[in-house]
Parts: C-alpha cells; sequence; structure tokens
C-alpha cells in the first residue's frame, strides 16, 4: 500500500486498488490490511467498489469528488463506496438517485465507528439493489452522496456501469450467481467477519482468527457457485445450492453473536467457555477444508462429494437446538424454502 505524495496521489492509488480486486484501502489508515480483506470478503461478487482514506486525503478532494473521479475511472462498478476518515460517501447508477447517500448516511449515524458504517453502507447497498433480471438505466445523470451524519442530498453528473473488473466470469443471464438461500446466509457471514474483525481489534482473544476464517468461507463460497456456473454444472450447482443452504445456515447459528462471539467476549458468563469455542472452530475448519475440496472437484469437473455435517455441532448444545427450531418455525411461518425446508 502506497501513501499518497503528488496531488492526485490518493486518488490514482484507489483507482488502481479498485481495478486489482474492488477495494482500496490507504496505508495511513490504521489496521488498513486486515480492512482490506474484510471489505474484500464482505463484498463477494456484487458490483460495488470501495475505497478507504484517512482524513489527509481531504486535502486533495471531498468525499463526493472522489466518489465522481472514482465512478469516472471504473465505469464497471455499479456503485461506489468513499471513506475519508469518519465521512461516508456514496453513489450508485442502479439505485433511486439519493438511494445510496441515504443507506451511507443512516448506517454512519447507527454504527459506532466507521468499519461498521461500511460495513452496514455495503450490506444495505446489496439488499437494496435489484435482481441481475431487472434493467438498470444505462444512463441517468444522478450521484447520492452521504458527508457526514448531517449531509445534504446531492445531484451530479456520474454514470457507471455494470460488473467488477475482477470478475473472470459470469452468471447465467437473469440471477445472481449465488442462489437462495445460500446467498442470504453468506450476506450474514460477510457481516459476522466485520463483527469478529471489530471484537479482535478490541483485543478479544481469536475474534481476529475467526474473522479471517469467516471471511475466506463466504469468499470461497461465491467462487464455487461463480465456478460451477461458468462450467455450466447446472445439476451440481442445484445440489450444492441445497447443501451449502441447510449447512451455511447451520453454521451462522453457531457463530450468531448470540452464542460464539459472545462466548469470546464474555466467556465468565457460560459453562464450559473453552470446549464450546473448539467446538465451532473445529466445525468451521472442517467445512471450510470441504469448500476447498468441492472447487477443486469442480475444477476437475469430478462430481460433488459433501460429507461435513454440523448435525453433531447443533445437537451438542442446547442453545443450539433452540436457535435450530426457532429458524425452523420462522422459516415455516414465512413458507417452503427453495430445497423444501
Amino acid at each position: 500500500m502506497i501513501i499518497a505524495t503528488d496531488a492526485q496521489g490518493y486518488v490514482d492509488d484507489a483507482v488502481d486498488g479498485i481495478a486489482e480486486d474492488g477495494v482500496y484501502v490507504s496505508s495511513e489508515v490504521p489496521g488498513a490490511a486486515q480492512l482490506h480483506d474484510q471489505l474484500v470478503a464482505q463484498i463477494g461478487d456484487e458490483s460495488i467498489g470501495v475505497a478507504v482514506f484517512s482524513d489527509n486525503a481531504a486535502l486533495e478532494a471531498s468525499g463526493r469528488d472522489i466518489v465522481s473521479q472514482l465512478a469516472a475511472a471504473h465505469p464497471e462498478c455499479q456503485t461506489i463506496i468513499v471513506a475519508v476518515g469518519d465521512d461516508l460517501s456514496a453513489g450508485s447508477r442502479v439505485l433511486e438517485q439519493g438511494e445510496a447517500m441515504r443507506i451511507a448516511n443512516e448506517a454512519e449515524t447507527a454504527a459506532g465507528d466507521v468499519d461498521a458504517a461500511l460495513t452496514e453502507t455495503i450490506q444495505g447497498v446489496i439488499a437494496a439493489s435489484p435482481a441481475p433480471s431487472a434493467s438498470a438505466p444505462d444512463a441517468g445523470p444522478f450521484i447520492g452522496i452521504a458527508l457526514g451524519v448531517a449531509a445534504l442530498v446531492a445531484a451530479g453528473a456520474v454514470v457507471f456501469g455494470v460488473a467488477r473488473s475482477r470478475r473472470r466470469g459470469r452468471a447465467a443471464p437473469g440471477r445472481h450467481p449465488l442462489p437462495e438461500p445460500v446467498r442470504t446466509h453468506v450476506h450474514t457471514l460477510q457481516t459476522l467477519a466485520a463483527e469478529y474483525a471489530r471484537a479482535g481489534s478490541a483485543g478479544v482473544p481469536q475474534a481476529g482468527e475467526v474473522a479471517h476464517e469467516v471471511a475466506v468461507i463466504a469468499q470461497n463460497t461465491t467462487e464455487l457457485f461463480a465456478r460451477l456456473d461458468r462450467k455450466g454444472e447446472e445439476g451440481q450447482r442445484a445440489t450444492a445450492a441445497v447443501e451449502y443452504g441447510e449447512t451455511l445456515r447451520k453454521l451462522t447459528g453457531a457463530l450468531d453473536r448470540d452464542y460464539l462471539l459472545d462466548i469470546l467476549t464474555r466467556p465468565d458468563l457460560w459453562d464450559d467457555p473453552v470446549e464450546r469455542v473448539q467446538e465451532v472452530r473445529s466445525a468451521v475448519s472442517s467445512f471450510s477444508s470441504e469448500l476447498v475440496e468441492n472447487i477443486k472437484q469442480v475444477n476437475a469437473r469430478r462430481g460433488l462429494h459433501f460429507q461435513v455435517s454440523l448435525d453433531g455441532l447443533m445437537g451438542r448444545r442446547k442453545e443450539l437446538q433452540e436457535w435450530d427450531r426457532a429458524f425452523e418455525r420462522a422459516d415455516g411461518d414465512a413458507g417452503p424454502t427453495p430445497h423444501g425446508d
């Protein structure tokens, strides 16, 4: 990561960073490398570019100006999110005028720090974005901006685009690369990864390691389904959607802020905290290893094999059993899912 030294250094570095993997974090930002990886995992395969700067970047340009410049440099990005110090700015060509600003502004108001605000903004943009089959406007001179909690809606003349430049392939037309309910669980994991990362930064033991492991699972799950799409493996994609939908559901329950994160944060309030942590981390490790093996199987055009089950983990702890039953009751009230749960 390069510290800017010339008049356009910050923006130029961000242009290059977003071209590489969709995310740029200035080396002047504390914990830059960890935040970069965290944001990459949160974005996944979405068409979002994110740039994070220290307050010094304001000497070069305002957050709104940086959003405009990055949007012009990356017409392949549907949405651009920028943080300059504690101030967030955002613009999108696929959301209603001012909607990206509203999402970023609300996130900045509610979040305790800029990392949390970025996470909430990314999740809000993903949730508000239209389905891939919806036709996005090819023009429409607007940009939604958020500058601080008292920001005003502003209009500009930026038009931007369609898909992240780092993508090596495309999903089938008219659908998201991740099928439901896998997409929902991956987004939950991305949010949890950010929460564990913040806990790790605050000194909670093991939280930083868990954040990395969860972020890798979210990223590799997206990669698995993207490769299944590119290779035209419709049958295996359907099978994987069922298997991963169920297993990811249980994994997110074990990683939830009311279970593992709470145990790590307040072990004194739990029975057998060391054993509980080991159970969940072993399950995370096993699932992550199987996920990599499944990707290798797709690459070799072999049939997918699913061997890891989290039923044992859910069955050992009454708290997780209650969570699982509550989830199933809520799921039943909402109607059957695509895989018939």
